[in-house]
């Protein structure tokens, strides 16, 4: 079966939707799990859509270093998945996400005993390690029960980073992350010899402008029968 999961708080529900939309109309994903901080959500959902309420959390304290980040503990909750969803693996995106092409074959990406796989960046952290894009992550769940997710926790609980959960996830995840091709996950930061783009990223991007570029309208404006009917095209 195949899993995704989005994480976001309620100023970013709209645009969870939008990238939802466009990863159902072009995959064969079985289910997609919007991680989210109210038991009711505000918008219908087809079936195959499920919403988790996650605003009473006890991962991450109250209190903790990155909780008043720009990204909230929702986004550290995509480290957390593997005690939320009961599933092998997970693919986990960002809500600035589009998928424009068929990335069925995503999942298959092979994991090998790594605790996930992400797409590399152009550049290396100052200590000279590769630095991976968490915006398209596909998680070994299985793999990161062995504990490797309660050290990630325990360490954002303990110290701030800039970029929370991909900081963490890049250092104590070193050596076994398996690259995912640049295609999955096309912005500024991953594009160096990309080809083709199966899923943009808009990494980087003001809200107010990438919303309206045409593929997030495109999607943004489809009604969820003409997204499922995209599957059977």
């Amino acid at each position: 079966m195949k899993h995704a999961a989005y994480c976001g708080t309620r100023e970013i529900y709209d645009d969870m939707m939008t990238s939802a939309k466009s990863l159902i109309a072009n995959s064969d994903v079985d289910l997609v799990h919007l991680i989210i901080e109210d038991d009711v959500f505000p918008y219908e959902l087809p079936d195959m859509v499920e919403t988790i309420n996650m605003a009473g959390q006890s991962f991450f304290k109250p209190d903790g270093p990155n909780m008043k980040s720009q990204y909230t503990y929702m986004a550290m909750m995509r480290i957390a998945l593997c005690h939320v969803l009961d599933a092998d693996k997970v693919l986990s995106l960002d809500a600035d996400t589009i998928a424009v092409k068929d990335c069925s074959d995503l999942w298959d990406i092979p994991l090998d005993g790594c605790y996930l796989s992400a797409s590399e960046e152009w550049h290396r952290t100052a200590d000279g390690l590769q630095y991976t894009n968490f915006g398209v992550v596909l998680y070994n769940l299985d793999k990161l029960r062995d504990g490797k997710a309660d050290e990630c926790i325990d360490v954002l609980n303990r110290r701030y980073f800039r970029w929370v959960e991909q900081d963490v996830g890049n250092y104590l995840c070193q050596g076994r992350i398996q690259p995912m091709p640049a295609k999955y996950n096309t912005n500024f930061f991953t594009n160096k010899n990309v080809g083709e783009c199966v899923i943009k990223h808009y990494a980087g991007i003001p809200r107010g402008q990438w919303l309206y570029e045409p593929e997030p309208v495109k999607y943004r404006n489809m009604t969820w029968d003409e997204v499922l009917a995209c599957r059977e095209c």
